[in-house]
This record gives C-alpha cells, structure tokens and sequence, in this order.
C-alpha cells in the first residue's frame, strides 16, 4: 500500500457560510462551488489553503451522515483524505491488516473511487482514500498520472 499525497481534510460544519467566511477571509483560502451529495445528506465546497484543500462540510438531511457526526461529535475534524492508485487493493490490504472499514468495496463518487477507514483503526481520525481519475488535477496543480 502506498499513500501519494494528502489531498483534503474534511470538516463538518453546521453553517457553510459562515465556515467558508473564515478559511477565505481570515485564512485566504480560495473557495470553489457548492457540491450536493444527497446520498450523504450533504453538501460541501472545497476551500484551498496552500497546496491541501479543506473539504467543508454541510448536513442538508437530518438524517444524514454529516448531521449524524455533529450531533454526535459537534463540529470539527472529520478525515483526512489520501490519493491512492489502487483503491479496492489497499482496501483489501487495510481489511487484511485488521482495519476496521466503513466501506469494503470502493464507492463510486464523483468521478472516482473512494473507501473509508473506521476512525477506530487509526486513533479516532477516519481515513478517506481516494483513487483519483487519471488527469485530474491535485490543489498544488499536480496532474494524476
């Protein structure tokens, strides 16, 4: 198994907004489009701080995957996200090794695939791996080749 890159760091936020005012003007983050993703009950916008980007957050269904984790574990950290170039390998590797996953098989999303590692494996930090598609390009402009 082998991670590439850290390319995002997930935060659940209540108000994306607002969330979104303070990586940007305080920060100076350059904030992308709002994303919804009504199979996770969220949406979200990419907000770039130096060569990471931060992947805010927003519950849009009560029921939902990112209103489950506030209301459990407020707002805050929710994974850090690692390119990859095989994901269902490393899913495996990680299921092998004793990891407890989320997802055992890779979900497709977005135009690629991505897993996710318990947060119970790796000291209560989730971990989304990400198989990225071939020419997409990373925050620091690096093309995935």
């Amino acid at each position: 198994m082998k991670l590439k890159k850290v390319t995002e760091v997930g935060v659940a936020v209540k108000d994306l907004s607002q969330a979104t005012k303070l990586f940007v003007d305080l920060l100076g983050g350059l904030a992308g489009p709002i994303t919804d993703v009504p199979i996770f009950g969220m949406r979200f916008r990419m907000v770039k701080l130096a060569n990471i980007e931060f992947e805010l957050m927003e519950p849009t269904d009560k029921d939902g995957l990112i209103a489950k984790y506030i209301a459990t574990r407020g707002e805050g950290l929710h994974h850090i996200a690692f390119a990859v170039d095989d994901l269902a390998d490393d899913l495996t590797f990680l299921k092998a090794k004793g990891c407890k996953m989320i997802n055992e098989t890779p979900l497709e999303l977005l135009g690629g695939k991505v897993g996710f590692v318990h947060p119970k494996a790796f000291s209560g930090v989730m971990l989304e791996l990400i198989e990225y598609p071939e020419g997409y390009t990373f925050p620091g402009g690096e093309a995935n080749r």
